[in-house]
């Protein structure tokens, strides 16, 4: 009796979970069907990379070829099995945009063992509460008052170059940017002086080497399907090198924070201004002081995770954007004297670069000029992609809610 009843409960139990995930599978697939009889294919799916480019070094040639053959939209699937509606001209990106889509969770999960719930993984609530404490930190005036953190860093990075041409040797620029933008964020995210530049085995050379580390290994595995899952991946020799990278890098930051809250509290205590016990405020200094309208602060966890977005979302853009200029200015030795003439002249102006100060950028309109179409030419991010939160009509196609649309910033 009791094998009879156990049996009927394991067919009842077998029946509901077919039809709970049967459905949405089915409605999934039909959906699917709609969308590949209305839009166009990327070429070259592969059973396991789907659209993916074989070659990375390849991509913006594999992005560019697939907008010139779709020039409005076209499905891009990312692995074996999830389309995603590229799109490559304004309007249908327009039409997209109007719907208020989602953050893509699952290209941002990847990067979240290292960032946590920064602004870049976090939604909601969540990124809401901080969006609005960090709305304080980024300021006008605070960003002015960073200019010095510029001209120290670049100085110290033209030394270098000084001294390597005075011995006749290559100057790879390729390097040197990462650990100049590197070093500036580092002075303005956390305010201390650091060596990164300068000395590869210092703790913050070291810090600088472990984030290249993890930068490298999550886009080698976000672009691998058979290291997506991270219980595996974190158990694979390149998931334990990629693991304690991100060790080195939390317990750095995590250590800086702790050093200034306890420099913070201590002011506090004694009725000073802890922000002026530094040259300048640091963001650090600002995310411990600012509170939210319930009087809560930042913990030492939530600075860390915002302190590591910014090295990610600042450093790698930043450094690769000024490594195409120097580029491009070598390409084009016209374009290149023009600039320089344009410097040269606002330096003699303002009497050097220890007179140059946040208000005489504004002068450097060619050079603004230059910088812009550097990016729009070379654009850092090939794409962004966001999730549907409803039913949209793109291009006259209707995309149900839940699909993925991916802005081909490249084809556009």
């Amino acid at each position: 009796m009791l094998s009879i009843v156990a049996a009927a409960i394991a067919i009842v139990a077998a029946c509901w979970l077919l039809v709970k995930c049967g459905i949405p599978v089915v409605n999934w697939a039909r959906r699917l069907r709609y969308l590949q009889r209305h839009v166009g294919h990327s070429a070259g799916w592969h059973a396991l990379r789907g659209s993916i480019a074989r070659d990375q070094r390849k991509s913006k040639e594999h992005y560019l070829s697939q907008s010139a053959r779709f020039p409005r939209t076209f499905l891009f699937w990312f692995g074996p099995a999830l389309p995603v509606v590229s799109l490559t001209h304004p309007e249908p990106l327009a039409d997209a945009m109007r719907t208020a889509p989602s953050k893509f969770k699952f290209v941002y999960a990847f990067f979240k063992p290292y960032l946590g719930n920064g602004l870049v993984t976090s939604d909601g609530k969540r990124w809401s509460r901080d969006r609005r404490l960090l709305s304080h930190v980024f300021t006008p005036r605070m960003l002015r008052g960073y200019v010095p953190v510029y001209k120290e860093a670049c100085t110290t990075m033209l030394n270098l170059w000084s001294s390597q041409a005075d011995q006749e040797k290559s100057i790879d620029v390729g390097k040197c940017m990462p650990l100049l933008t590197f070093d500036v964020i580092l002075k303005c995210a956390l305010g201390v002086e650091t060596a990164c530049q300068t000395d590869a085995e210092s703790p913050d050379g070291r810090y600088f080497q472990a984030v290249n580390v993890i930068l490298d290994l999550t886009f080698s595995q976000l672009l691998n399907p058979l290291k997506w899952w991270n219980f595996l991946y974190f158990r694979t020799a390149t998931g334990k090198k990629n693991a304690e990278a991100i060790r080195v890098c939390h317990e750095y930051s995590e250590g800086l924070i702790r050093k200034r809250r306890a420099e913070f509290e201590a002011d506090e205590q004694c009725g000073g201004d802890p922000s002026k016990s530094v040259g300048h405020k640091s963001m650090l200094d600002m995310m411990l002081a600012v509170k939210d309208e319930a009087g809560v602060g930042m913990t030492d966890v939530e600075i860390r995770e915002q302190v590591d977005t910014f090295l990610f979302g600042g450093r790698d853009t930043t450094s690769a954007t000024l490594i195409w200029a120097m580029y491009y200015l070598t390409e084009h030795p016209d374009i290149q004297e023009k600039c320089r003439s344009e410097v040269q002249r606002v330096m003699e102006a303002c009497g050097g670069i220890e007179g140059f100060q946040h208000e005489h950028i504004s002068q450097l309109q060619y050079l603004a000029q230059f910088v812009q179409e550097v990016l729009r030419d070379a654009s850092i991010l090939p794409d962004l992609s966001r999730t549907l939160t409803k039913d949209a009509s793109i291009d006259g196609i209707r995309v149900p809610a839940g699909f993925q649309v991916q802005m081909n910033i490249l084809g556009i």
